[in-house]
Order: structure tokens, then sequence, then C-alpha cells
């Protein structure tokens, strides 16, 4: 058999991928290889064994994508011999959790890739969990390394009084984003999506589902032996349309009168409050602020970032953005006693498309994932 007097170099390299400030991708070689042609490599018995080396390499590279890959998707990983059923989840009783609030909770929405497989870690996600990656969630950098996003199981668990040996109740109420809100919780809880996840225009349509959700919820409740499904209701409705301090008070007598921190009430109200003072948003600060001095176990939640439209005027935008930022010196984390859900920066982030459908309401992905962060105030995963 004739080789060629030079030299034959056999070169493996491993190619890691990065992404400059641009998103553009590129790559970088290393872990060379290099077997030089001497007369050892001209044996068959040689080049077997090299073309055997070549495969090993090959097959390790694989694995090491596959692993990278599932190391981005993952918010928590799992150790090598731990299901999601074996990690504990605990309640969090009043003042809860705080996640923060302003531009400390700047985000950029974002899809991610999911890799189903049978025998890896990426079987470990849910219905919830998959979908979630695959519709768009807004983590910002400052809950990169904390923020955890619930599949229904640990949901249930965290929020369920038999699981939890704890009278936890939760009542949510307010105006039309709440409402979207308790959807968005429910399709979690039920691992669903409420009407086939049609998405909804209007207030009719809205208040269908409404009803859809809270049906299912309290069959799957009452129906289940001995069950751990969570009281999670939707309460009378606390619009803004008369004074918190009357409206929003009867919703808390509702769902009890004594002074447990495993009661909880999610309440918001703004836009309504703003038009019934005549758009005075010193006002509309203020009553929100003497309604939450006279209530303990209140989590109270943002308004939401509006679009300028035709139904919102430049006015009305400027105005409610200046409520948001009123209500910051008086809720958590500045005030513990005061929990706060902030989405108005996820929500005027959210320029895709589909985030809006009426542009004012947001889409059903968007209001899971305000469930999603919901479920971090609540909950701790340990």
């Amino acid at each position: 058999m004739h080789y060629p007097p030079e030299q034959e170099v056999f070169t493996v390299a491993t190619h890691h991928s990065s992404h400059d400030k641009d998103g553009a991708s590129s790559s970088s070689s290393s872990k060379f290889a290099t077997v030089q042609n001497s007369s050892l490599c001209r044996s068959p018995s040689a080049r077997w064994f090299v073309g055997a080396l070549m495969v090993l390499l090959s097959l390790s590279l694989v694995h090491n994508f596959r692993k990278g890959l599932f190391s981005e998707v993952h918010d928590h990983p799992l150790d090598k011999n731990q299901s999601l059923h074996q990690r504990s989840v605990r309640f969090m009783p009043y003042p809860h959790k705080t996640l923060g609030s302003g531009t400390s909770l700047q985000c950029q929405w974002e899809t991610r890739p999911f890799v189903s497989s049978n025998t890896s870690k990426e079987s470990y996600l849910d219905f919830t969990q998959q979908n979630a990656y695959a519709e768009g969630i807004c983590i910002p950098p400052t809950l990169n390394d904390t923020l955890h996003i619930f599949s229904s199981e640990e949901a249930i668990e965290c929020l369920s009084p038999k699981a939890q040996n704890r009278d936890i109740k939760l009542m949510l109420s307010g105006d039309s984003y709440m409402k979207q809100l308790y959807i968005g919780l429910a399709d979690i809880l039920l691992s669903k999506h409420i009407n086939n996840g049609k998405e909804i225009v209007g207030a009719t349509q809205r208040n269908e589902v409404t009803t859809i959700a809270q049906h299912e919820m309290e069959k799957r409740r009452s129906e289940e032996k001995n069950s751990t499904f969570p009281f999670v209701q939707y309460g009378p409705q606390c619009y803004g349309l008369v004074p918190l301090s009357e409206d929003c008070l009867k919703v808390i007598k509702e769902l009890g009168t004594d002074n447990s921190t495993d009661y909880v009430f999610i309440i918001s109200s703004g836009v309504h409050i703003y038009r019934r003072s005549q758009n005075q948003v010193n006002a509309t600060i203020q009553e929100i602020n003497n309604f939450l001095d006279t209530t303990n176990r209140t989590i109270f939640v943002s308004p939401p970032y509006y679009y300028p439209d035709i139904q919102f005027t430049a006015e009305l935008v400027r105005d409610q953005a200046e409520v948001y930022r009123g209500l910051l010196p008086n809720v958590a984390p500045e005030n513990a006693d005061h929990p706060f859900l902030d989405v108005y920066e996820l929500t005027r982030s959210c320029m895709w498309k589909n985030c809006s459908y009426d542009k004012a309401h947001r889409s059903r992905f968007v209001n899971r994932w305000k469930a999603q962060l919901l479920l971090n105030t609540l909950c701790e995963v340990q």
C-alpha cells in the first residue's frame, strides 16, 4: 500500500457557539486531537483505533451540545436522580416574597428551545412549563437566578391547604385585568388552556371564560376525594366604580374577617378610579394608598402599561404611568407591609403582535406569565 511522503494529520475540533452583542453567532475551535502519519498509523489496527477515537469524540460532542442546550432551557437544573416530584414547595405567608418593583423588573420577552426526550431531563417539563417556554417568558436580570417556572403540580402543592397543613385561601378581584390574571392562574392549576386557549376579546367573552374557569376550579376541588386542590376564587368585583374602601372591603369580608396570614387577597384597580375621580392622578394614588393602609393580607397588582390608541389617549397613558410610579413608595419592597405584584414593566416590554388583541388587555400567555410571577411571590421551591 502506497502512502504519500508528507504527513497525514487527523484533526477533531469541538465548536462552541457564542453570541456577540448584536446577536450574531460566532464559533471558536478547541480540543484538537492530532494524529501524525507515522509508520504506526499505516497499519489497519492503528487506523481502526483512530477511527474509533473520532467516533467517541463525536458522540461526546453531541452529548455536550444537548447538555448545553438543556441548561439554557431550565431555570432550575435538576440533579441527576431528582425529579420535580421529589422537590418540595412551601407556601410563603404574609407578607410573602418580594420580587421587586419599578425599573428593577425591566425584562425582555423571549422564547426558548425545548428538546423532547423520554430519557433525558427535558421530560420533567410538564404541559404548563413547556408552553411557557414556547409561548414567551420575560425574566428580569435581577431575578435570573431565583425566578422559578412552576409546574401545575408544584403550584397545586404550594397553594393546597392539605399539602401545606395551613388554611390557605386565595381570593382575586378587581377590574377586567384581574379577571384575566385569574384565568391565567386557572390555566396553570388545571394544567390546560381553558376554552381551548381561545383569545379573549371583549367583556362578554371575558365573563364567559371567567365563569368556565370558576366552574372547573370548583369542580376539581369538590369532586376529588381528600382533594389537595387549592381554594382559589374570583370574588365579587371591585372595579373601582365606587371607592375601594367600600367595594373591595366587601371582598375581604366575603373570604373571612380574621387576621390569618394564610388568607390572601389579590386585588387591583386603577383606570376606573382615575376616571371616577375625573382624571385626577393624585386622587387615584391617595385612594389606593388609603385602602392598602386600612387592610392587611392584600397583594396589590400594579396597573398594566397602556398602549397609546384610540381608546387610550396620550394623556391617559401618561397619567396611568404616573399613578403606577406614585404607588411605588408605599408598596413592597419599599413598604413590606403592602405586598405588590408589579406587572407594568413586563406588559410595557411585550411588543410582539400577539401580545394583545384589543390594544388593552394582554393575551392569555402574558396573563399566564403574570400568574407565574404571582406564584413566585407566594411560593418557594426547596
